[in-house]
């Protein structure tokens, strides 16, 4: 009777060598897994968001780098950063966006107010036509937060009273303060 080989008997480069010398042997692998097409189509609104808010996240990036920022894209981040900005003194502004799409009040959800954190609205009209531009409004998280905190119970933020953060993306290009 011989010994079954468990994963944990073997060093990881001798499984990489077992690997590597079964690759080529057809029997020495099992089925290959086949996921059949859904008999249902995906959900319009489901195919409209998620491409929205990462094209979103896009344009704010594109725009940061005609700017002549140093603008990174991260993903899967738990802390509201959709994008990083590392500025030439080593000091970085992260960047939640906020994607909306007809309607320019945003429902008021969970943010995390921080220094050299700011939450940019994508808006774009409810068109179809795709090649429209997109506006966006650049704020503070800070002072997104202290905004806020003037009006009691509030649910919704029309885009329009955000004073100051139409466009500003000179916000988020300034050198900051040493």
């Amino acid at each position: 009777m011989t010994k079954r080989l468990r994963k944990h008997d073997l060093s990881e480069s001798e499984i990489d060598a077992l690997v590597i010398a079964d690759a080529a042997d057809p029997s020495a692998w099992g089925d290959p897994i086949v996921v059949p097409p859904s008999t249902s189509p995906r959900p319009a609104w489901v195919r409209e968001s998620k491409h929205l808010e990462l094209a979103s996240k896009f344009y704010v990036l594109s725009v940061l780098h005609r700017l002549g920022a140093d603008a990174t894209l991260t993903f899967s981040q738990d802390d509201g950063v959709d994008i990083t900005i590392v500025q030439e003194s080593g000091s970085a502004l992260t960047i939640d966006v906020k994607t909306l799409r007809g309607s320019r009040e945003w429902v008021v959800n969970v943010f995390r107010a921080r220094p050299r954190h700011y939450v940019l609205f994508v808006w774009y009209p409810a068109s179809n036509d795709v090649t429209m531009q997109p506006t966006v409004y650049v704020m503070s998280s800070e002072r997104l937060q202290e905004f806020l905190s003037t009006r009691e119970n509030v649910r919704t933020v029309s885009l329009e009273s955000l004073d100051g953060a139409l466009e500003a993306w000179h916000e988020l290009t300034m050198t900051p303060a040493t």
